[in-house]
C-alpha cells in the first residue's frame, strides 16, 4: 500500500519540477552573450533568420525617429514664423487705421477749406480732383455749401459726382 500511495507523490513531483523550470526558462530568457538552446536545427535556423531580418527594421525605426524629430523642429520654427506674421499683420493693420484716420482729419480740414471758398472757385477746383477725393470733401461738408459747390458746376461733372455720391460709385 505504502508503494501506491508513492506513486503519484513521486509523479507530482516529477511535474512541478518540469513546471517550475519552464517558468524560469520563461522568465530568464537567454542573454546577448548565452548561448540560446534551441528545440531543433530548423528552429535555430528560423531564429537567426528572423534575428538577420530584424537589423534593417531597426535601422528604419531609428530613420523614423530622426524623421520625427526634424518634423518637431520644423514645426516648432514654423509655428515661430506664424506668430511673427501674426505681430506683423496687426501691426500692419494699426498702421492702416492710423493712416486712415489721419486721411480722414484731413479730408475734414479740406471740406472746411471748400466751404470757406467761394462756390465758384470751389468748383473749378474740385471739378479737376479724383472723383473719390471729390466725394469725401463734399460728404463731409454742409449740405447748403456742397449743394453750392455743385451748382457751380459743369453739369456732367456734377452730375458724375452726384450719381456715384448717391451709389458709392467710386469711378
Amino acid at each position: 500500500m505504502k508503494i501506491s500511495f508513492l506513486i503519484p507523490c513521486v509523479l507530482t513531483l516529477f511535474l512541478l519540477t518540469i513546471t517550475l523550470a519552464e517558468e524560469q526558462e520563461a522568465n530568464n530568457p537567454p542573454k546577448a552573450g548565452q548561448e540560446q538552446q534551441y528545440g531543433s536545427v530548423e528552429e535555430r535556423r528560423i531564429m537567426e533568420s528572423l534575428q538577420g531580418r530584424s537589423a534593417p527594421f531597426a535601422r528604419e525605426r531609428e530613420d523614423l525617429e530622426n524623421k520625427k524629430k526634424e518634423l518637431k523642429r520644423i514645426e516648432g520654427e514654423v509655428d515661430k514664423k506664424i506668430e511673427q506674421l501674426n505681430q506683423l499683420r496687426v501691426r500692419i493693420e494699426k498702421l492702416l487705421e492710423q493712416k486712415d484716420a489721419e486721411e480722414q482729419k484731413r479730408i475734414v480740414e479740406l471740406a472746411k477749406v471748400y466751404e470757406k471758398m467761394t462756390a465758384e472757385k470751389a468748383a473749378m477746383v474740385m471739378g479737376s480732383v479724383e472723383q473719390q477725393l471729390a466725394i469725401s470733401i463734399l460728404a463731409k461738408m454742409k449740405t447748403k455749401s456742397a449743394a453750392k459747390i455743385l451748382n457751380n458746376m459743369e453739369r456732367e461733372k456734377a452730375a458724375k459726382l452726384t450719381t456715384a455720391f448717391s451709389t458709392l460709385d467710386t469711378r
